[in-house]
């Protein structure tokens, strides 16, 4: 297998787990009884609270989607073929689904950033 074939798997692996693992780390702060605010409404007050653990299930909706962008990542090639990929060049595909990757990586990790900075002292 070549090195860029071996590199472009391990960095699906990692994109694809990174959101399910930054939320297990983010969860696994709190207690694990602990009622955490979950939501701040416009005034800064917090309007909703319940267990760190909600943050799994949503994860997996980033999960879903760095996955499907990995198949089509994978199969770029068969989907441009039959005229499914609109609007980016042949040479171009792979590194946007990448990148897209990259920012649902990121996009997650500061949201779970910012609430973790926001809901720890609050249940410390």
């Amino acid at each position: 297998m070549s090195r860029s074939k071996t590199f472009s798997i391990m960095f699906w692996i990692v994109a694809v787990a990174a959101p399910f693992v930054a939320s297990l780390l983010a969860a696994s702060l709190f207690p694990p009884s602990a009622d955490v605010p979950l939501h701040w409404n416009m005034q800064g007050e917090i309007d909703g609270w319940g267990s760190a653990w909600i943050w799994l299930p949503l994860s997996l909706i980033m999960v879903g989607t760095n996955l499907f962008a990995a198949l089509c990542y994978a199969f770029s090639d068969v989907l441009y073929d039959r005229g499914l990929v609109h609007g980016v060049s042949r040479k171009n595909t792979r590194p946007f689904l990448c990148g897209t990757a990259l920012f649902i990586v990121a996009v997650w990790v500061a949201v779970l950033v910012f609430w973790t900075a926001m809901a720890l002292p609050l249940v410390s």
